[in-house]
């Protein structure tokens, strides 16, 4: 990566190899200062390595890796990190080392997300986490949520759907009631949208670039391609044109939290 060249857009990929790469100069005991001084490279060449910006070469990684005693399986892996973070597609298995998602919504300046199946993770409660699956992680979004734009479309019939049993569905809904993001509800007599298959969140990032972000049971995927995210904007506008207005959504959650038909 040239020392004179210019700032570019960042991946996905970039980030989490960068995010990599800073976690293993920390474990290495490196500061970012001497390891540049090390590598004979600028401070600012670490700099954007790290955040993710796009320009490295294997070459660079392999060399930072070998200076922080990164070797096999890792290094490879980190190695191919590099050598596909152009590429506008990437699914992502869950391997136990920290989801990518979570640190694409952590940097989000803005996100529109449509759940079908219940209620979204950002929005959950930890007892309604662990009824969903005892074993993963919760994630507080309440801190995110209070300093960005959010809006989340939530199907009607997960509202009534008794996840965990009623005093953590009473609990769930009265945290979606408070929660400072905007909650629009799908209501159950609308069907689906037209030409939406499934949950998604459209992550628009500080940069204005945006990833749309699926989830499945065994792996994240991010999409960076922009017709593909032009074709996810189209369907939550679907999906808005069908869903209760805001105020309505909550007259309909507080129906739902107080046992109301």
């Amino acid at each position: 990566m040239s020392e004179q060249e210019p700032r570019r857009e960042s991946t996905t990929r970039s980030r989490r190899l960068g995010s990599d790469l800073r976690d293993k100069r920390m474990a290495a005991g490196w500061p970012s200062g001497t390891l540049a001084a090390e590598l004979g490279w600028s401070l600012g060449k670490v700099s954007k390595l790290e955040t993710g910006v796009r320009g490295a070469t294997d070459t660079d990684v392999a060399a930072y890796l070998a200076l922080c005693k990164v070797k096999g399986p890792e290094f490879a892996r980190l190695v191919q990190l590099c050598r596909d973070s152009d590429r506008d597609a990437w699914v992502q298995p869950f391997n136990g080392e920290g989801r990518t998602a979570t640190a694409e919504h952590s940097r989000a300046a803005g996100i529109t997300h449509y759940q079908c199946g219940g209620v979204p993770e950002l929005l959950r409660t930890p007892d309604y986490a662990r009824a969903l699956r005892p074993d993963g992680q919760w994630f507080d979004g309440r801190d995110l949520l209070s300093r960005i734009n959010a809006t989340f479309y939530v199907e009607e019939e997960a509202l009534r759907r008794p996840v965990g049993g009623q005093a953590v569905m009473h609990d769930q809904l009265m945290h979606l009631l408070l929660s400072p993001a905007a909650v629009r509800i799908v209501p159950t007599g609308v069907g689906s949208p037209a030409g939406v298959s499934g949950s998604f969140a459209v992550l628009d990032g500080p940069d204005g670039r945006a990833v749309v972000h699926l989830e499945s049971l065994v792996a994240d995927v991010f999409l960076e391609n922009p017709e593909h995210i032009a074709t996810y904007r189209a369907a939550l506008e679907q999906v808005a044109e069908v869903a209760l207005s805001a105020e309505a959504s909550r007259d309909l959650l507080g129906r739902v939290a107080n046992g109301v038909p």
